[in-house]
Formats: structure tokens, sequence, C-alpha cells
């Protein structure tokens, strides 16, 4: 049995960015000011969680807000994530 593809920190971050997809729209771009406690994460899991997905190119970062937002890619991955855990 081969590793997970993402921490379960990872796909709480996932889960909570395709919320906001969802509500907002393929701009939604929230600030990490209390997305910890959106994707019911301590502050640095956030961070680390933020850190992984941003090098694997499945979020985009902005230092100046700062903020997060899903990729293409990363919107790809977790629309798969839902469907594994559906199946």
């Amino acid at each position: 049995m081969s590793d997970p593809p993402f921490s379960e920190n990872e796909r709480k971050l996932l889960r909570c960015l395709l919320r906001f997809y969802g509500e907002i729209g393929p701009g939604a771009t929230p600030g990490l000011n209390g997305l910890d406690e959106e994707a019911g994460l301590e502050r640095w899991e956030l961070s680390e969680a933020v850190a992984v997905l941003r090098a694997k190119g499945l979020i985009e970062y902005w230092e100046l807000q700062p903020a997060v937002r899903l990729t293409t890619e990363g919107l790809r991955a977790v629309l798969r994530l839902q469907e594994e855990e559906r199946g």
C-alpha cells in the first residue's frame, strides 16, 4: 500500500478551499487570517499544509494579503479526493 497523496491537514485545507470556491467562484482567495479555524486546523498546521500544497503547485499564495487560492490542478485534485472519499 502506498502513502496517501495528502496528509489529513492538507485534505482539510483543500476541502476548505473548495467550499470557498463553491461559494464565491474561481477567484475565491481567502486570507490566511482565520482560515485555520475555517479549515479546523491549528495555525502551525495551516502553515505546513500551505507550504506543501504550494510546493506541489496545487495552491497559489499571495504574500501581500497573505491569501491562498486553488490552482486548476488543485481543483482537480480536491475533486478527485472527494470522489475517492465517496467511493
